[in-house]
């Protein structure tokens, strides 16, 4: 279901689903997700997977959810500086663009 969702724009254009069972489709996948989210830590812990391949802050094993929260933000390379890496090319010519207009 869920790949059909992902997906939804290829079933439209393919003619496989119309609008009507789009939106069934939508509605379907929460409906189960509201039925699923009480158990999901339970269906994670389930699998057993690593805290590395799980790379959650919040549902690594240890249960200290700030620090990791605080050194996965620190490490995010958009985090390196204090404007982010788009500042000097994109958004600091565009923000300043009226700057020296002239009026």
């Amino acid at each position: 279901l869920s790949h059909i969702e992902d997906n939804l724009g290829d079933f439209l254009e393919a003619g496989v689903l119309g609008r009507d069972q789009a939106a069934l489709v939508h509605e379907a996948t929460r409906r189960l997700l509201l039925r699923v989210r009480p158990e999901a830590v339970a269906l994670v812990d389930a699998f057993d997977h690593s805290d590395y391949a799980l790379n959650s802050a919040i549902g690594s094993s240890d249960g200290d959810v700030y620090r990791r929260l605080l050194k996965m933000a620190q490490r995010n390379p958009f985090n390196a500086t204090q404007e982010g890496p788009a500042w000097n090319d994109i958004l600091g010519p565009f923000l300043n663009r009226n700057a020296k207009s002239k009026l």
